[in-house]
């Protein structure tokens, strides 16, 4: 989450509560229904409008590995040295 986004969250927050302590009349459980219908609909709107969209770089990332399928990779084979062995004579 942007810092921004994370400063209106903590405002709407504090005014909810504020707004369910100085309820007076209206009984409990509403206002923990109306706090729940409110939680709920601030968690959509910041999960699917406020969300960042996918960036183009992501999208070509995906697109390159549908297209291109990972591949298996070859078992390497032994090279051989460039080094000879000369077998000396014992004296």
């Amino acid at each position: 989450m942007k810092k921004s986004s994370k400063i209106i969250l903590t405002l709407i927050v504090a005014l909810c509560l504020i707004g369910i302590f100085t309820g007076g009349a209206i009984s409990f459980l509403t206002l923990l229904v109306i706090g729940a219908i409110s939680l709920a609909l601030l968690f959509l709107v910041f999960h699917f409008i406020a969300a960042p969209k996918e960036s183009d770089y992501k999208k070509a990332v995906k697109q390159s590995k549908r297209l291109h399928p990972k591949r298996e990779q070859a078992v390497s084979k032994k090279k051989k040295s460039s080094f000879k062995v000369i077998d000396g004579g014992k004296k």
